[in-house]
């Protein structure tokens, strides 16, 4: 997904969830891990959370990023319809 062209200014939000479970690879540990593709990243908005979505934890955290991504790129890109 990262590579693809048509989708190279878009934001990407990386939710580690699962993060109330003992065996659960830290959000610094992924980070570590994803380094090796940051190469692919380009220049778009990224943000990383730590969730739990059973106990509702960074949850909100990236809604709210993800709404203040559109809200800022609403001008830039403007909405897409197919039948035009």
């Amino acid at each position: 997904m990262i590579k693809n062209e048509a989708l190279k200014s878009v934001p990407l939000l990386f939710v580690a969830n699962k993060q109330d479970k003992s065996e659960a690879l830290s959000l610094d540990r992924l980070k570590d891990i994803f380094r090796q593709s940051a190469q692919y990243m380009g220049k778009r908005d990224c943000h990383s959370v730590a969730a739990s979505a059973i106990l509702g934890e960074g949850i909100n955290e990236g809604i709210e990023w993800l709404v203040n991504c559109m809200k800022r790129n609403s001008n830039i890109r403007p909405p897409h319809n197919e039948e035009e």
